[in-house]
């Protein structure tokens, strides 16, 4: 299967369902999900049964986060470095597999708390690894300006199975048990299976990183030194802390607060979804009207006061409308951060930055799920819900400090590269170093230094090394930026990456130059001696 992509005059809402492979793993993502949520609606309430305390309840949701935590960042290199689909393909596989034995093993009538809990934590693996090239793969289906409603879309069609999925769950728990749950999720992971089967998508780039653990790292050095992926990663860790205490404590919620059974458990998983679709449905409009920042106030306001009314609430009418308005704050908030951090990245790094950022929201889910668990069992189901609230409004503290924001879409598309290959690579263990000369008169000099320091933190963040910057001391117009790379083809990979705003920074340092260009010379570099020269010639 393959699919061009066409550019719609005006992106809206549905236009990246024009996309017709977006459209196929889109309608079966939704099956999929549909499964997975059958799935966490039987683990939970088959919990309650093996093991009934808010504890060990919660930890279902738990184990089912943890993976995200342990595993997105290897995921989302693998999705940066070979082929998507086969990533996608043995996700899908492993909790194919993983969905079977525990249906198998509760037609039999052999599921123990430490069997359900290991297989919950291999679903999530699965799960876990499938997410960084899932939302990745966003950018190779449908243009960047489809981006945001492409998230929507994806975030409308996972709510779209929360409330379908419960609702069917719990109805299935109370007729036939969770073991009929635990087939159909099983089941569910078939279309999406067929689709990726046929699917062929395009090239990858040729220069990836050697080994997962070098694109880790490339990762990591960039989110660490990208500003904008830094808040986003910072905000959402805290908002997944907090929200993560809806899905974990929500058969309690039925159970303590409502005084009812698996069937209200479903329908009030069914209303947070029913919400969380109308929520991602006014993504679009609402991204039309308020900046990013704005949409996260809302999102942290709105679900506060849902909470706080849950916790108050022993009405089922009233507690079905609370979670609705949930529902639609978590998509609100969740969907505004991810799509942040696509917009704020190369699609070089993408995986692994939507990796990092799923590493930290999934970690504070996960963490979060344990706490409000804890919290429930010593305090109560209501406090918990209550005290929640209030440190969900205590992030708004952080909006002053780590406002998130999203740079320019032409910024990040890749500038053109001059550099050939003609310098040898070197053995490991020998780097290679760079240095490029300025000549830069006294009336530039303030501009020079500027971009000089901006530059610097690219070049940090693109994995460059020991960047420096040295005026001579005989001549205050000589300047020399130097910087060192691992290899030659680590620094060719460097290249490739520049970005546009990279490249109006290296322009303007040429234009503070006095001359031509700025000659650049390369050399190999091994305990502290220059091994061999490259002839200077010109990056820009």
């Amino acid at each position: 299967m393959t699919d061009s992509i066409a550019r719609p005059s005006v992106p809206g809402t549905w236009s990246p369902l024009r996309h017709r492979v977006f459209l196929a793993i889109w309608l079966a993502s939704i099956f999929s999900s549909i499964g997975s949520q059958l799935q966490q609606v039987g683990a939970a309430w088959l919990m309650t049964s093996l093991a009934p305390s808010p504890e060990m309840v919660a930890l279902v949701t738990a184990l089912s986060t943890l993976p995200i935590l342990l595993f997105s960042l290897p995921a989302g290199a693998l999705a940066d470095m070979i082929d998507r689909r086969l990533v996608l393909f043995g996700a899908q596989i492993l909790m194919l597999t993983a969905s079977a034995t525990l249906a198998a093993a509760a037609f039999a009538g052999v599921v123990t708390t430490g069997l359900l809990l290991s297989l919950t934590f291999l679903i999530g693996s699965g799960q876990a690894v499938m997410a960084p090239a899932w939302q990745s793969i966003v950018g190779d289906l449908v243009p960047r300006e489809e981006v945001p409603h492409a998230v929507g879309l994806n975030v409308m069609g996972f709510n779209i199975a929360r409330t379908i999925g419960p609702a069917i769950g719990g109805v299935l728990v109370a007729v036939a048990g969770s073991k009929v749950n635990f087939a159909l999720n099983a089941l569910s992971y078939l279309a999406l299976i067929g689709v990726l089967s046929v699917w062929r998508p395009g090239r990858r780039a040729a220069l990836a990183a050697d080994s997962v653990f070098a694109a880790m790292r490339d990762g990591v050095t960039y989110a660490l030194h990208s500003v904008p992926v830094r808040r986003v990663v910072v905000r959402a860790m805290g908002f997944g802390f907090c929200s993560s205490i809806v899905v974990a404590l929500m058969a309690l919620v039925a159970r303590d607060l409502l005084g009812q059974g698996a069937p209200v458990f479903g329908l009030l998983m069914g209303c947070m979804g029913l919400g969380a679709v109308t929520g991602a449905a006014l993504l679009g409009r609402l991204r039309e009207r308020f900046a990013t920042e704005g949409l996260i106030r809302i999102a942290i306001v709105v679900t506060a006061a849902a909470l706080a009314a849950i916790s108050q609430s022993r009405l089922l009418p009233l507690t079905c409308m609370a979670l609705f308005v949930v529902g639609g704050g978590m998509v609100l908030g969740l969907s505004t951060f991810n799509v942040a951090v696509q917009m704020n990245v190369p699609r070089w790094v993408s995986g692994r930055a939507l990796a990092l950022y799923q590493m930290f929201a999934f970690g504070g889910m996960t963490v979060g799920a344990w706490f409000w668990g804890r919290m429930g069992e010593m305090s109560g189901i209501g406090m918990a819900y209550l005290a929640c609230a209030a440190t969900l409004l205590t992030t708004l503290l952080l909006a002053w400090r780590l406002p998130v924001r999203e740079v320019a879409s032409e910024a990040l598309v890749a500038a053109p590269q001059t550099v050939g290959e003609n310098f040898p690579d070197a053995p490991a263990g020998v780097g290679v170093v760079v240095e490029i000369e300025y000549l830069v008169t006294s009336e530039y000099r303030e501009r020079f230094l500027e971009a000089a320091a901006a530059r610097r933190r690219m070049r940090v963040r693109d994995g460059a090394r020991g960047v420096t910057l040295h005026q001579d001391t005989a001549d205050a117009r000589l300047w020399s930026e130097r910087f060192r790379v691992r290899s030659w083809t680590e620094y060719l990979r460097q290249c490739e990456r520049r970005t546009m705003e990279a490249k109006q920074l290296d322009d303007l340092l040429a234009d503070c130059h006095q001359g031509d260009q700025p000659p650049v010379t390369q050399y190999h570099f091994e305990n502290g001696q220059r091994l061999d020269r490259q002839d200077p010639y010109s990056l820009v």
